[in-house]
């Protein structure tokens, strides 16, 4: 009988120190394809550093990361890599570089883009100089030279994040175009722009002081 009286008082002590003092756990993830900068921010909400009495703890290595937290946030941890620590897509940046001056004229290859650069400027006239393609994956780039009138022009893009999926996608890039004819021209933007959007990075002035050079860029996801 002294034994059946002491289940239940167990009991409540066990309940009781469970509900002070969450239990925590370690578990080590494998990584596959993130960095260790970006398992830190994707991870880090989901880590509680100052929990009075059972704080938690994560550390990464190239190639795993390990956390002590309660079993619910490892589950979390668990989906968030499941999700992200993943092979990324590739993207394909289409630019061109617009000639803008007086004259009244037509050019087809950019149909896709006059008439957004006639809400944005006043030109009478609007014509392709130059275009390229690079293509890269997140926190990567290239560089490459356009040929055209005027040029050649260097042109360097990098990729710095691609957030969302699909035709939510959104791509976050620098660019840096250089006029080695004409350096004090050079421009850099940095710039996030919908997958399958065209956006007008910047503009010069070109040759004269009524004309100018116009770049943009269209970003489309590779083999989706």
């Amino acid at each position: 009988m002294k034994a059946l009286r002491a289940l239940p008082l167990a009991a409540l002590c066990l309940a009781a120190a469970c509900g002070g003092t969450p239990r925590l756990e370690t578990r080590t993830f494998a990584l596959h394809y993130l960095g260790q900068g970006e398992v830190d921010q994707l991870l880090h909400p989901y880590v509680d550093f100052e929990r009075p009495g059972a704080k938690g703890a994560m550390t990464s290595t190239g190639s795993t990361v390990t956390v002590r937290e309660t079993p619910d946030n490892l589950d979390r941890i668990a989906r968030v890599l499941a999700q992200y620590d993943r092979p990324q897509p590739f993207v394909q940046l289409h630019f061109k570089l617009i000639q803008a001056d007086g004259a009244a004229r037509a050019d087809s290859s950019i149909r896709d883009v006059e008439t957004a650069l006639r809400s944005l400027f006043r030109f009478r006239g609007y014509a392709l100089v130059a275009e390229g393609f690079v293509t890269a994956s997140q926190n990567s780039g290239s560089e490459q030279t356009l040929a055209g009138s005027g040029g050649p022009y260097a042109l360097r893009a990098v990729i710095q994040r691609l957030s969302g999926t699909g035709d939510s996608a959104v791509v976050v890039l620098s660019v840096e175009l250089h006029f080695p004819r004409q350096p004090w021209q050079s421009f850099q933007t940095t710039v996030g722009v919908p997958v399958g959007k065209t956006a007008v990075l910047g503009n010069v002035t070109g040759s004269t002081s009524s004309s100018a050079l116009i770049l943009t860029v269209r970003p489309d996801l590779v083999g989706n």
